[in-house]
């Protein structure tokens, strides 16, 4: 919906490994990888997929969206993001590089 509204052609697609882990949303090359979560409570399991995309696309964005009320980043760089604060940064333009 975002990319139509915006009148915007990026690449939009999901991330499985063959011992089956994944990543939710891949946003261009691998520029940008968005994991959704249902926890209140984001814990170290939960990033679990998107360190393991990390190890291939090094650069990329790695943001988890989830209902935990607080922003912050884990120790190696991924992004914890409560669902509202996601939508502001997509809506606003500000989520993808």
């Amino acid at each position: 919906a975002h990319a139509l509204y915006h009148g915007l052609n990026y690449p939009l697609a999901y991330w499985r490994t063959a011992s089956q882990i994944e990543v939710d949303f891949i946003i261009g090359d691998g520029e940008t990888a968005i994991e959704i979560k249902g926890s209140q409570s984001v814990r170290d399991e939960h990033v679990r997929s998107l360190r393991a995309f990390r190890q291939e696309f090094k650069n990329c964005r790695a943001i988890l969206v989830s209902l935990d009320p607080v922003i912050r980043k884990t120790m190696d760089n991924i992004e914890i993001m409560p669902y509202t604060e996601f939508l502001d940064e997509l809506w606003k333009g500000t989520l993808t590089r």
